[in-house]
């Protein structure tokens, strides 16, 4: 980005100006290292050769490994976001603003993001006509940055590029509006022209109406770590030059070395090599010494070390991830029983659960702002009902239905009240619509039984008491 136009907002005031190089020149600085990790995810990363064992002409063969994206995949489809709660129940407010947000595609695409640049940013914004009540986007940490308060343990200040002008020539986009996002205002910032001009919306929040999502956040880095880390990089790296190894060998494996003592050179004469190795019938006459010539073959080489060695990355790569071997398209040892198999994935179901009560956090924050958005107040005076928000995932450990509702019935025999709980149904797998469903269909039983019961006459069964004759 331009700094020196940055620098030069007409109307931005001077504190959120500073704010704003700021900002932008740690955008600048990060986003390198972002672009090298989306790469690998992308399986886009270039072969990093040795130069011993591959020729240079081979090295433009295109060897490809999808073990990053698989570390981020992985991990990110056991984290499902299933809607917000209260104490109470349901808030239909916050339901519109899953439903016309699509916040669980959404929430979907942001923890992918998150995975591969340690954080992901989401924004809160007043809808206007034809929108939500409350609009939630999200931005990748290409396109965001964020300053963090240390003290009151969230962002200071923080800037989103919502929108870029791409060049023809395939050169580096170029950014024409962004968004500033202080305590008490969200500044717009469009380009025109040559020059950058702001915009003021005003708000009551307190606090910056942008909320990051962070992947194993430290006291020194509140902002987290990738799941594509230095160590899965490196390891790719290998897998990647294995690979192309494993593929150069494959043609001399399935071509092995032949030799022909005692011939002539004019056998090759009308004849080449290709022609000679792959013929039916191949004759060679005695030599000027009247010795006959002696045909053979070297020793065929074997797949067996490529294979062995990309299984050892293989298990080195699920050591540094926690993705089990087998998923990894490396032939591995079948677990012996269902035990084994859940033991396998246990690491990773542990990693996703962590990665909720992160993001459930961040979640939160953002359905507060919502709600206060739509009713027009600050935090601070939302209700105790609307504070006791929290966020719903799906269980990351895909239980089967049968063994999970095995596992509620006990829990509802040893504690009979919680069968009226729609935590019972929720931990059954049921979406938030189905339960509305059920809960509907119920309540039409329960007024038909209640009117049949008033209505039913007396003497037949149903009535109150019974009449003589």
């Amino acid at each position: 980005m331009n700094l020196n136009q940055l620098a030069s907002v007409h109307g931005l005031p001077v504190a959120e100006t500073g704010m704003l190089v700021e900002l932008a020149k740690l955008r600048d600085a990060k986003l390198a290292r972002n672009r090298v990790r989306d790469e690998y995810y992308r399986a886009h990363n270039r072969l990093r050769t040795l130069g011993i064992a591959i020729p240079p002409p081979l090295e433009r063969v295109n060897a490809v490994v999808g073990w990053p994206a698989k570390a981020v995949d992985a991990l990110a489809v056991r984290s499902r976001f299933d809607g917000f709660t209260l104490e109470s129940g349901r808030s239909d407010a916050l339901a519109d603003v899953v439903v016309g947000n699509k916040l669980k595609i959404l929430y979907s695409q942001a923890v992918t993001s998150e995975l591969v640049s340690s954080c992901a940013f989401l924004t809160v914004s007043r809808g206007g006509a034809g929108e939500p009540p409350a609009v939630v986007s999200a931005y990748s940490a290409q396109n965001a940055a964020a300053l963090w308060d240390r003290r009151r343990k969230r962002i200071r200040c923080g800037m989103t590029v919502v929108d870029v002008k791409r060049s023809p020539d395939g050169a580096e986009p170029e950014p024409t509006w962004v968004n500033l996002y202080t305590d008490t205002d969200v500044w717009e910032i469009r380009k025109a022209g040559a020059k950058w001009t702001s915009r003021r919306h005003p708000h009551e929040m307190g606090r910056p109406m942008m909320e990051p999502l962070v992947y194993r956040p430290m006291l020194d880095r509140p902002f987290g770590k990738s799941r594509i880390s230095r160590a899965v990089m490196a390891i790719t790296d290998s897998a990647v030059r294995e690979s192309l190894r494993a593929e150069v060998s494959a043609e001399f494996f399935t071509s092995p070395q032949k030799y022909l003592l005692g011939a002539d050179d004019t056998v090759f004469d009308k004849l080449s090599k290709w022609e000679a190795y792959i013929g039916n019938i191949f004759s060679v006459t005695p030599n000027e010494d009247g010795e006959i010539p002696k045909f053979g073959q070297l020793a065929q080489s074997t797949m067996q070390p490529h294979t062995e060695y990309k299984r050892d990355l293989a298990a080195a790569f699920s050591g540094e991830t926690s993705i089990p071997v087998s998923e990894m398209g490396v032939v591995h040892d079948n677990p012996s029983s269902a035990e084994a198999i859940y033991a396998c994935k246990e690491s990773l179901v542990i990693e996703a659960e962590s990665l909720n009560e992160t993001n459930g956090a961040a979640l939160r924050e953002i359905g507060l702002m919502a709600m206060a958005a739509i009713r027009n107040v600050p935090l601070d005076q939302l209700t105790d009902e609307e504070r006791s928000l929290s966020a719903r995932f799906k269980n990351p450990a895909f239980p089967s239905f049968v063994s999970q509702a095995d596992a509620i019935i006990k829990i509802v025999q040893a504690i009979p009240w919680m069968a009226d709980s729609e935590v019972v149904l929720e931990e059954l797998g049921f979406s938030e619509d189905q339960i509305k469903r059920l809960a509907s269909d119920r309540a039409k039983a329960q007024g038909r039984d209640a009117i049949a019961s008033l209505v039913a006459p007396k003497g037949v069964p149903g009535g109150d008491t019974a009449e003589l004759a």
